[in-house]
């Protein structure tokens, strides 16, 4: 019934959504196949460095980026409107409610995130009891690290209210202005927003949740196991290639999440350390993940899909 409710809704927000990066042209014998980003972020470097040096292509696959709001981005996948996901908090979170969906790959195991205020606004950390922080979404990932960056610091998230602003841009705007006092961002929006005067007054030991991975319905799974088993390789050589190429990685970083040179550097060198090159996660870590994400559990065979991942890696590890 959920899914069916928003079935309508879903096609036309998939219409509107805005469509991004350099995508080749569609070439013959090739399966096209829609993959739901939540922004614009260095999160999905993997995803861009995959489509700059053809991997997807080599893979029979002409890929197309979509962005969908993270709540959104599971019932896109139910619907048919695109095939993967991408956003880990709001998706694995439907999952073990009972979605029928599962977690397929993961690119980056924890996110490195920063609260940023005004310094002439908040001029001690202590001085944010009591008011706002901007967030993509109530309980999303920025969130629930924005939280654990306040109690970092000894203060009770209760009092701080969160307040749904949206993507990076909204919340730069919000904290700005003054909307709100605060937001939880990663790299390289840390230092931009620094550029822009503000600071940090929370930030890593590396803390968080998955900042980005592939979910997939179970329908797909079952039916079209080849489009998951070449998406998923293109990824483990896009993992292969970053970690090999830090410059040109660094360029196809700029080009997609626009940013100078140097910010897209910092973000490389801080963020894409937490890659998880085999696009696996333990059943301890996924375990754990539940616990902290969910008001409830789901035997691990119905939560994650690793399989496929695994018969990727050994793949590409024997040279085929």
């Amino acid at each position: 019934m959920i899914v069916n409710n928003w079935q309508g809704w879903i096609g036309i927000l998939v219409g509107m959504v805005a469509l991004f990066g350099p995508w080749p042209a569609a070439q013959a014998q090739t399966q096209k196949i829609r993959i739901s980003l939540s922004s614009r972020s260095n999160t999905n470097t993997s995803y861009y460095v995959a489509q700059a040096k053809g991997m997807f292509r080599d893979e029979g696959l002409e890929v197309e980026f979509v962005q969908i709001n993270p709540r959104l981005g599971a019932m896109a996948v139910l619907n048919g409107d695109v095939t993967f996901t991408t956003s880990f908090v709001s998706t694995f979170r439907g999952v073990v409610q009972g979605l029928p969906m599962k977690t397929v790959f993961i690119l980056l195991k924890k996110g490195l995130y920063y609260l940023m205020v005004r310094p002439e606004v908040i001029k001690d950390v202590q001085e944010l009891k009591g008011k706002k922080l901007g967030v993509t979404a109530i309980n999303g990932g920025d969130h629930i690290i924005g939280r654990e960056l306040l109690r970092m610091k000894g203060i009770d998230p209760s009092t701080v209210q969160a307040i749904a602003v949206g993507d990076p841009s909204l919340r730069f705007q919000a904290v700005v202005t003054g909307i709100v006092q605060a937001v939880s961002v990663p790299p390289p929006y840390d230092l931009q927003l620094q550029n822009m005067g503000l600071k940090a007054v929370s930030g890593p030991p590396e803390i968080g949740v998955p900042s980005s991975g592939l979910f997939a319905a179970d329908r797909v799974i079952k039916e079209n196991p080849q489009v998951l088993r070449r998406t998923i390789r293109a990824l483990l050589k896009a993992n292969r290639f970053l970690e090999a190429n830090r410059e040109e990685t660094i360029r196809i970083m700029s080009q997609y999440v626009p940013q100078k040179l140097d910010l897209a550097a910092r973000s490389y060198d801080v963020e894409l350390k937490t890659l998880a090159k085999d696009g696996t996660m333990t059943d301890a870590e996924i375990e754990g993940q539940m616990e902290r994400l969910a008001d409830k559990k789901r035997p691990l065979d119905e939560v994650r899909d690793f399989s496929f991942a695994r018969a990727a890696w050994k793949e590409l590890e024997a040279g085929k």
